[in-house]
């Protein structure tokens, strides 16, 4: 009885555990089932999300190419335009410095970048147009005319406006400035100014020596009559030579006036320069041989330069080379030398030293030629008068060789600068725009 009771309890406990162990399996399907169903809704999500940050990816791909793209087009607008842009952050330090700033202030964006701007850039005057005063006060200016004298004594003028920089909670984060060169337009106005004064004056002499010239004839030819009548032993002849020698002083000069008041007529044509400067250089020596006795008058250049073909009117520019000559030949006292120079000057060096003084086209360079002389110098007092007609330190002067020499200068869309040589004496340097060739085009 007892192992029947003992086999039916096991039978019993056998399909208890069979029971329950179908049942955990049964359990364990539906779990095995559910993580099957949550794997797979995962794995569409993943791939669902793994889209969705591909796509997120190529924009944000796409919008860094963009905004790349944009701010290489904008550094590229920064360093072509031809105005300074300087900024500041809001502690006054430099975070921008464009290539228009370096070559209108001489200061290089290495030396500048990242410094405090009272440190690297003049103030100026007046000083509160630029961007450290802006960042400080908060106030913008607009087209400001600046002075600003740089470090090598030069001075500017400059247009200056200046903008506050903020961030995008409107929170001012520094400024901004922009400055154009005006220095070369106030030369230009001032040379306008100078030559309007210049044709009133003019037309004032052209009208004067017109009225003079007519009683000046008279009185000429009265005084040749009288010298006619009076004896030859005469005491009076020599009051009569000096009205007459006075007389064609006068006539002299009234044509020197007249040439001057008018208008010069040019006709170029293509000339070996050298040869003209030979040519000129020999008929003035026969024409004053007598003053250039002690005088070393010469013509030097490079042989590159033996070659060099100028436009020019030769008439004219003979004349202005004879009034030159004279002028150094009287500065030199009857004793000394006289050196004639030219060359045609790369473009990039006729840029750095003339593009305030001559407009230059792009296929055009400046032909510089320098007649110095061993005398005692220019005043500097009277630098800026020895153009001016009828301004003279001679005693028997006209004050209008230089002036008329100015003047065909001018008609040759050139200039005429005089200044004191180092070594002593004085230079003129006549500077006429003149054309280059592709391989000079190349070069600069």
């Amino acid at each position: 009885m007892d192992e029947t009771r003992d086999a039916a309890s096991t039978v019993t406990l056998e399909s208890a555990d069979l029971s329950r162990f179908a049942e955990s399996y049964a359990s364990f399907n539906r779990i095995i089932n559910s993580l099957q169903r949550q794997y797979i809704e995962l794995k569409d999500e993943f791939a669902d999300q793994n889209s969705r940050l591909a796509d997120a990816n190529q924009k944000l791909v796409e919008m860094t190419r963009r905004n790349l793209a944009v701010s290489e087009f904008l550094n590229s607008i920064l360093y072509a335009v031809p105005v300074g842009i300087i900024a500041v952050d809001e502690r006054g330090r430099i975070t921008q410095f464009n290539p228009a700033a370096t070559k209108l202030l001489a200061i290089s964006p290495s030396t500048a970048l990242g410094q405090p701007y009272r440190d690297i850039v003049p103030p100026g005057t007046p000083v509160h147009a630029n961007a450290l005063r802006a960042a400080e006060s908060g106030k913008a200016v607009d087209s400001a005319e600046k002075k600003l004298e740089l470090s090598d004594g030069s001075l500017l003028s400059l247009s200056v406006s200046t903008a506050i920089l903020r961030d995008d909670d409107g929170r001012a984060v520094g400024a901004v400035e922009v400055f154009q060169d005006l220095t070369r337009l106030k030369k230009i106005e001032q040379e306008l100014s100078r030559l309007s004064t210049l044709a009133a004056l003019g037309e004032m002499a052209a009208t004067i020596a017109h009225e003079v010239r007519n009683p000046l004839a008279g009185i000429g030819g009265f005084a040749s009559l009288l010298k006619r009548d009076l004896n030859i032993d005469d005491p009076r002849q020599k009051l009569v030579d000096k009205i007459i020698a006075g007389v064609e002083s006068l006539n002299r000069t009234v044509t020197t006036l007249l040439n001057y008041s008018r208008f010069e007529e040019v006709n170029k044509e293509d000339v070996l320069y050298r040869e003209f400067l030979l040519e000129a250089i020999d008929q003035f020596r026969a024409d004053n041989s007598e003053k250039l006795a002690s005088i070393d008058l010469r013509l030097e250049n490079e042989p590159v330069e033996n070659l060099t073909i100028a436009r020019i009117d030769p008439m004219l520019i003979r004349q202005l080379f004879f009034n030159l000559l004279t002028n150094a030949t009287d500065a030199n006292a009857e004793i000394g030398s006289i050196q004639v120079t030219f060359r045609r000057l790369p473009r990039e060096e006729a840029l750095a030293k003339y593009a305030g003084r001559m407009l230059l086209g792009f296929d055009e360079t400046v032909l510089e030629t320098v007649v110095r002389d061993s005398g005692i110098g220019i005043d500097e007092k009277l630098s800026d008068k020895i153009f001016s007609p009828f301004f003279t330190t001679k005693v028997n002067g006209t004050g209008l060789g230089l002036a008329v020499s100015w003047k065909i200068a001018k008609a040759h869309g050139g200039e005429i600068v005089a200044e004191n040589h180092p070594d002593g004496g004085a230079r003129f340097l006549f500077l006429i725009p003149t054309k280059i060739d592709h391989v000079d085009m190349e070069r600069s």
